[in-house]
């Protein structure tokens, strides 16, 4: 019996000794591959920061540099010590295959996350709206787009999903346009409402004369009311505050001049 263990310890000594410079270079291989790695995903960032790449996009390519490099450290790591990867492969590729048949919702997830990084109809930053939900892009992933909304909820959104649902960018376009309904009474002389308006988006200093001058026409007779359409333009990133400074300034014009907004009523004539 001790001759057995001795037979044994000596061919696992004769087995390392002659993989030990094998084993020493496949240990070189990771480590020097490891730290190339940083240094190429260092440059490629670098890269991408002079092109202005959105930051999704430039996460997603980060990691699959990544993934690709570890990859071929492995593999060149197991081929160093004699590991044949020929059936290392074939196992991962059946694996693969498994996990994708069970996985296949987050892989759809996967792959409209590929196109929306790809495709670019919203980046990061961007004010958008899907659903009933609006907010600013905080990020896309692989998996989901991450929504920060104004009240600053963190809404998650999976890609499958947004990839399908209408999505409106109020940030494609550096100018919007600010719809404004404006309902004076019946009574009230047309011509002096219109100046009157108009006269009080002047003071409204973000309020631009480009694409077109501020706009001032009746929209709709209501049961109470004639009902103003306002329209003027004004910068993307100023329009939530122009919105409300329409509306205020407005109000406050119209009570100075003495010009009411009536309210929904009903007259019955009685005989």
């Amino acid at each position: 019996m001790e001759k057995v263990i001795r037979k044994s310890i000596d061919n696992a000594i004769d087995f390392v000794s002659s993989i030990w410079t094998d084993l020493l270079a496949a240990i070189l291989i990771l480590v020097i591959g490891y730290f190339l790695t940083k240094l190429i995903i260092k440059i490629a960032r670098r890269g991408m920061d002079r092109t202005k790449i959105d930051f999704s996009l430039k996460k997603f390519f980060c990691n699959t540099i990544r993934i690709i490099c570890y990859v071929i450290l492995v593999i060149s790591a197991l081929s160093q010590v004699g590991i044949s990867t020929t059936g290392l492969l074939a196992f991962f590729s059946a694996g693969a295959a498994a996990i994708a048949l069970a996985l296949k919702d987050s892989l759809s997830n996967i792959s409209c996350g590929i196109i929306l990084l790809f495709s670019r109809p919203f980046v990061t930053g961007d004010f958008i709206q899907f659903g009933s939900e609006t907010g600013h892009v905080a990020q896309v992933d692989l998996m989901h787009t991450k929504i920060m909304t104004y009240d600053h909820r963190c809404v998650m959104v999976p890609n499958s999903v947004i990839s399908s649902t209408e999505v409106v960018n109020y940030s494609t376009l550096p100018q919007r346009r600010v719809d404004v309904t404006v309902p004076v009474g019946y009574d009230a002389d047309i011509n002096r409402v219109k100046q009157v308006i108009l006269d009080s988006l002047k003071t409204i200093p973000k309020v631009l004369d480009e694409p077109d001058k501020p706009f001032v026409r009746i929209m709709n007779f209501s049961e109470s009311s004639v009902d103003f359409v306002v329209r003027v333009w004004t910068l993307t990133d100023d329009y939530w505050e122009v919105y409300h400074d329409v509306m205020e300034t407005i109000k406050n014009a119209l009570d100075k001049n003495d010009i009411p907004i009536p309210f929904n009523q009903l007259d019955v004539h009685m005989k």
